[in-house]
């Protein structure tokens, strides 16, 4: 892993000059360390691994106090830029990357400002339906297999409704994955919680097996390369299950899917 040292890093700048860190005087906060060490890395001045020095260095280097540096470390670590290790060669490194971490932080921020069951479940069709499009160019053998051990699955589990739907649940994410991009996949991921119900009684035999028959349409188009066929699938998929989340939303009498 390479050492880096701060105070040669040359920023770019979005008029396209380079400029070297500026020094943090007292009348500045550790917010504008934060700024300074997350700029490097979106311009890939700064990479995973690499060191960012102990805490006396960082002190010298940005010519501010222990306490300036511990809160900005502490606020980098807390948004996953950094980790910090103890002891003899330790210090402050950029982080590897962590996309459950960043789900999970979108799925929170999802909840603390109210987005609406709604709002998820059109994203859901959005990204749901971008995601079958790729799998069906992308898709590897290994993710077919994986997707039909799992159709399998729900099968054996037709009358039983908790079952059921988590099979149905790693099955759409199954698919999101066979796309083989990480944005979409991390996505999805975000909107788990909201759009995935918990009441999953509702998958009674005769929905599960209305579901299990559009996952399987899904798996066979996605396996024939037909991905305007499978998107077209997909969104009629998830637009039965919104009927069913929102019934009193809904014109057409109850009788969708219910399981993802």
């Amino acid at each position: 892993m390479k050492r880096v040292e701060l105070s040669k890093i040359a920023r770019q700048g979005s008029g396209g000059d380079s400029f070297e860190w500026a020094p943090v005087r007292a009348t500045s906060v550790a917010s504008k360390i934060v700024v300074q060490i997350r700029d490097a890395l979106f311009s890939g001045s700064l990479r995973p691994g690499d060191s960012l020095g102990s805490e006396k260095e960082l002190v010298q280097q940005f010519d501010v106090s222990r306490i300036t540096v511990r809160d900005a470390l502490r606020s980098l670590e807390t948004m996953g830029i950094v980790e910090i290790r103890a002891g003899a060669g330790g210090g402050a490194r950029i982080a590897a990357g962590n996309l459950e971490r960043i789900s999970d932080a979108l799925a929170i921020q999802f909840k603390l400002t109210g987005v609406s069951e709604q709002e998820t479940v059109d994203a859901q069709i959005a990204i749901e339906g971008a995601a079958v499009v790729l799998a069906a160019a992308r898709r590897t053998a290994a993710d077919l297999a994986y997707l039909s051990e799992l159709l399998d699955e729900a099968e054996s589990f037709l009358d039983d409704p908790v079952n059921f739907t988590e099979s149905g649940h790693r099955f759409h994410l199954a698919l999101i994955k066979a796309s083989g991009n990480r944005v979409l996949t991390a996505q999805f991921s975000a909107l788990r919680h909201a759009v995935w119900p918990k009441n999953s009684d509702r998958a009674k035999p005769d929905n599960a097996r209305r579901a299990l028959a559009a996952h399987r349409e899904l798996f066979e188009a996605v396996r024939d390369g037909q991905g305007d066929v499978a998107r077209e699938m997909m969104c009629s998929h998830l637009e039965d299950i919104r009927k069913i989340e929102f019934p009193n939303e809904a014109d057409d009498e109850l009788g969708g899917t219910m399981c993802c």
